[in-house]
């Protein structure tokens, strides 16, 4: 299988698995403030708790890894909020896990402007520059407002991307 095809299978299997919908009964026990003040913002917390997961798996250091995947979920979802509502912990934390294995960012930087009509659409794309092992990617994320004017990551184009996941 190719590296493309690779990627855009893995980008439908994450994808599906992050999909929205019933799920069975999410956790009472959400683990922080969810979702983020902006779209950039939520893109932002879901890249850093991503690489600071990843650092923390590799340094042996799961309660820390752990904190990561948590930090993802609370801006991974819909416009009604966080996946943790729709899902068990547990699997919130499987389906994080991937995503943050899948990209595993080293640098990244927010290279889209804000949308304007945003807040009124209650939706918008926002562009990452994600960077690891001399490869460079612009990523984009669909961010949608939900609850208490909070923004939240509900999907990432990586069929766009060339990063092998």
């Amino acid at each position: 299988m190719r590296n493309a095809d690779r990627v855009v299978v893995t980008a439908a299997v994450v994808l599906g698995l992050c999909g929205c919908g019933g799920g069975g009964g999410g956790s009472s026990n959400i683990p922080m403030t969810e979702g983020a003040s902006s779209p950039e913002a939520a893109v932002e917390i879901f890249l850093r708790s991503a690489g600071e997961a990843q650092q923390a798996k590799l340094a042996g250091d799961l309660p820390r890894a752990r904190d990561g995947y948590e930090r993802m979920g609370a801006v991974f979802g819909t416009e009604d909020g966080s996946i943790f509502h729709s899902y068990a912990n547990d699997e919130v934390m499987d389906r994080m896990i991937v995503l943050a294995a899948c990209l595993r960012p080293i640098a990244y930087r927010i290279i889209s402007r804000p949308d304007p009509d945003a807040w009124r659409r209650k939706e918008t794309l926002v562009t990452a520059e994600l960077s690891r092992d001399g490869v460079t990617l612009s990523l984009p994320f669909r961010t949608v407002l939900g609850p208490d004017d909070r923004w939240f990551v509900e999907q990432i184009h990586l069929e766009t991307g060339s990063f092998a996941c």
